[in-house]
């Protein structure tokens, strides 16, 4: 009896725990041999079928009702496993959304530091007062934004005094020059150390650039190379080159281009005005102020270095002549030839200016009185063997010459031009067409 008991206790606590601890599998097992066991024992003699039968209705009451009882219980558990899944995957969600949020917020806050370091780099390009040292600031913002090999800025020909098929200036920047500790005085104290050359495919860039007159020529991978023309009034007066650049078409790259351009252009416009300023319009020489002021400048120089220096005074002989004879515009031509004369038969370093009506002042640096007076001569026999074509007229014109040289009893820029004034009227009282030295 008490072993059919506990074989009975065993059995169903089987089928009862076997819903927490067994498998799926175990489980159709159990039932299995409830099945196999009811269905053996119901042809036995010796078993009574219906017993049998209702012990094996039983095994499947308990174990419907272990099952039932186990959905039960692990219905708290679910529910808790699935909001737990829910909610871990709401803050995995929020986590990205704010990770991604970050990261904008960092994109946007590198953008603003490019922003206000390229604002910066703009607002310093415009207080400069000197091309190169634009370039070289516009280099620095570049290095800080962009990968490229070098950089390169041309000025032709045709922006400088003298012509020829090979004058023009090339200023190269490396990008390897800003990297590590850099200082941008280096280069604008010896700007030799920026000047570079241009190599054949560069050439050939800029010279097409210059023969279709477009604003940029691009060249593709290998070289990499882009050419900017910077231009006023549709005239093409430099040219930027930028070579093995990585980020052709980068908004930052466009911004800090075109900047640099239109500073080079503000640049151009400023020497234009300073040029008017102190230039004649109508004989092309500087007028008397700037004259005066670079002959004081010069005296000064004299005195501290113990340089030597002339100054011519100049006067058409009988201007007035031909205003009367032949009309002012007549006049005005010939004042244009005499002046263009007087500036070709002088030095780069020496200074033409109109003194005032058919007087001209030559400001002769570094020259002793003997140079000064076979400069004057040059100038003299120049003008009287020309003949000047004023509209329909060919006149002949001739000059009178008053040179004065530096020494230590005329040592201030008015009196030295008071004594060529004065070397002027005696080369009149002889009769013209002369020099007179003081």
């Amino acid at each position: 009896m008490w072993k059919f008991l506990i074989l009975n206790i065993l059995w169903f606590s089987i089928l009862f725990l076997v819903h927490f601890v067994g498998s799926p599998l175990s489980r159709r097992f159990i039932l299995f041999i409830i099945f196999a066991a009811a269905g053996v024992l119901a042809f036995q003699n010796s078993v009574d079928p219906l017993g049998w039968a209702y012990y094996a209705v039983y095994s499947l009451v308990v174990m419907r009702t272990a099952s039932r009882f186990r959905q039960w219980a692990s219905a708290r558990s679910d529910f808790l496993d699935g909001e737990i899944r829910f909610l871990s995957g709401e803050g995995a969600k929020q986590k990205a959304g704010l990770v991604e949020r970050e990261n904008r917020t960092a994109s946007v806050g590198r953008k603003a530091d490019e922003i206000f370091q390229i604002y910066e780099k703009a607002r310093a390009m415009s207080q400069s007062r000197d091309r190169i040292e634009t370039f070289v600031i516009f280099g620095e913002a570049l290095a800080q934004h962009t990968r490229f090999d070098s950089l390169k800025l041309v000025m032709p020909a045709a922006d400088r005094k003298t012509q020829g098929p090979d004058d023009q200036e090339v200023y190269e920047l490396k990008a390897s020059a800003f990297v590590g500790l850099y200082d941008r005085t280096i280069f604008l104290r010896d700007r030799t150390k920026i000047k570079g050359r241009l190599t054949p495919v560069e050439e050939k860039a800029v010279r097409d650039l210059w023969m279709k007159k477009a604003d940029v020529y691009s060249e593709e991978e290998p070289q990499g190379l882009t050419v900017f023309a910077v231009m006023l009034d549709k005239k093409i007066f430099a040219a930027l080159l930028l070579c093995g650049c990585r980020a052709a078409g980068d908004p930052l790259l466009t911004i800090l281009t075109h900047s640099f351009i239109s500073e080079m252009q503000r640049l151009k416009l400023y020497e234009r005005v300073q040029q008017l300023a102190i230039t004649d319009g109508l004989t092309g020489v500087y007028v008397r102020r700037h004259l005066m002021e670079r002959l004081q400048g010069e005296v000064d120089r004299c005195k501290r270095f113990g340089l030597k220096l002339s100054f011519l005074m100049i006067d058409v002989d009988f201007f007035k002549r031909f205003n009367d004879d032949y009309g002012h515009l007549v006049g005005d031509v010939v004042l244009k030839h005499v002046a263009a004369t007087i500036k070709a038969s002088t030095r780069e370093v020496d200074l033409v200016g109109r003194y005032g009506g058919e007087e001209f002042g030559v400001l002769l640096v570094e020259t002793d009185q003997s140079h000064a007076a076979a400069a004057a001569e040059r100038i003299r026999s120049a003008i009287a063997e020309r003949a000047f074509t004023a509209y329909d007229e060919i006149l002949k014109v001739t000059i009178s010459v008053g040179c004065a040289t530096y020494s230590p009893l005329r040592n201030e820029a008015p009196l030295i031009v008071e004594a060529a004034d004065a070397a002027l009227y005696e080369a009149k009282h002889r009769g013209r067409n002369q020099v007179c030295v003081i």
